[in-house]
């Protein structure tokens, strides 16, 4: 193959990495942290946007009055009947029957409360409640009522921070993005990783196009791609047949990565199914797991989410879990969607932690975009889907919907000058 482009590197994700294991915080400091600040970010472009004669109040400044038109910041919450509940889950013991689980809980019905450290007002107006997520901060214009009603004129997020822009375009820089690996299944789409290999090395013919490739990012759900089935049982047996059925594809992994990053920098981060801490951030598989694939330096375990800086590119993605659980408690109708709204809203994970588990932390919320990047994506979607969102003051950034490698056998190439991406599809058994 010939000479392989190189970019360079830079890990920004120190932030994601635990350096303690306290569960026994409550979550209210994750909350105050988020709240503050967003506030501190907010107010500036919502006195730009607004004019600084619109004053900014907090919550037990109204008392309850009329006719007070100002700015408010503060956290949203949304009152859901139907989000899954601890309580609605032991309403056996009260011998009552309990809802069946739902695989979206949005309904149109579904209340808009805004809250600030100290009190909380039913938003109404002009806004898309049924496109919200509890968690998310924003600024608000508008006024009260004699019903206590706040009335939204217009609504302000962060839109992700400000964005470094990109030198001008010398080299077709591409960016290799798979997920879903599904090793525990990979036998029905072995062909598809052998043909992902070849190209990956530029033994398809494609020598030119493999040699602008700079690194691959594995995006989770690399040994399991879904949950597995908790069948009530007495046999041991099944239990360590599982365990020896996931140790065996752990090994079938490190195989491949070992291939793969003897041609390219690979980076591996964790997903909802694999073997690694449940709560995100996740912590980087431990070397250990990947015997051969670790004595290589071009190999490297990271967290979940995921930053990186690619010479001036700036990439943020995740391996899927902040995008389907904003489907699951919204009403927005694609991964896509989905994943712009994160990026409006300047947070990777805004329903954390309310309905998506995350580590207490006291003293910070990691998952605010301080810095808007140029390449934004989440893996183990259904389909592959990309678009070029444009933000205030010439932000752009490009969103990509990773699909699942065992579902489609494909991946997303983006090019790391013009932002373009495309998908290139291994599945051998298409037309």
């Amino acid at each position: 193959m010939a000479h392989r482009l190189e970019s360079k590197y830079e890990n920004l994700s120190s932030h994601y990495r635990l350096k303690g294991h306290d569960y026994q915080k409550q979550f209210c400091h994750l909350y105050a942290h988020r709240l503050a600040e967003m506030t501190r970010l907010l107010t500036p472009l919502a006195q730009k946007k607004w004019g600084e004669q619109e004053p900014i109040k907090k919550l037990c400044e109204l008392r309850g009055e009329q006719d007070i038109h100002c700015i408010l910041i503060g956290t949203i919450y949304k009152h859901q009947a139907h989000k899954p509940s601890i309580l609605r889950d032991i309403s056996e013991e009260n011998q009552l029957a309990p809802q069946p689980p739902r695989q979206n809980y949005s309904e149109p019905e579904d209340k808009v409360v805004l809250e600030d450290e100290l009190q909380r007002v039913r938003l109404q107006g002009e806004f898309k409640g049924q496109l919200m997520a509890t968690g998310v901060v924003c600024a608000v214009l508008g006024g009260t009522d004699s019903e206590g009603f706040f009335n939204v004129e217009d609504i302000l997020f962060y839109e992700g921070g400000p964005q470094k822009p990109l030198a001008t375009a010398k080299h077709c820089r591409l960016l290799v993005l798979v997920s879903g690996l599904d090793q525990l299944q990979s036998h029905t789409f072995a062909d598809a990783l052998n043909l992902f290999q070849y190209w990956l090395a530029g033994s398809l013919g494609n020598g030119k196009e493999a040699s602008s490739m700079v690194r691959l990012v594995v995006a989770g759900n690399s040994v399991r791609a879904s949950a597995m089935a908790h069948v009530p049982t007495l046999q041991v047996a099944r239990t360590q047949a599982n365990a020896n059925d996931t140790v065996q594809a752990v090994a079938q992994l490190d195989q491949w990565f070992a291939s793969w990053a003897r041609s390219l920098p690979v980076d591996i981060m964790p997903g909802a199914y694999d073997p690694a801490n449940f709560m995100l951030p996740q912590q980087p598989f431990h070397k250990c797991m990947f015997p051969q694939a670790g004595q290589l330096n071009s190999f490297h375990a990271v967290t979940n989410p995921y930053n990186c800086r690619l010479d001036e590119t700036m990439v943020v993605g995740t391996s899927g879990q902040n995008v389907s659980d904003l489907l699951r408690s919204t009403s927005l109708d694609s991964a896509l969607e989905a994943l712009r709204c994160t990026l409006i809203w300047g947070h990777v994970a805004p329903t954390a932690p309310d309905t998506l588990a995350c580590y207490p932390y006291i003293d910070s919320d990691p998952f605010i975009l301080r810095e808007c990047p140029h390449v934004y994506f989440a893996g183990n979607c259904e389909s592959f889907e990309t678009a070029l969102h444009e933000g205030a003051d010439g932000k752009r950034t490009r969103l990509v919907c990773v699909p699942s490698f065992s579902r489609t056998q494909s991946v997303a190439v983006v090019d790391l000058d013009t932002l373009d991406c495309r998908q290139v599809n291994f599945n051998v058994d298409a037309e």
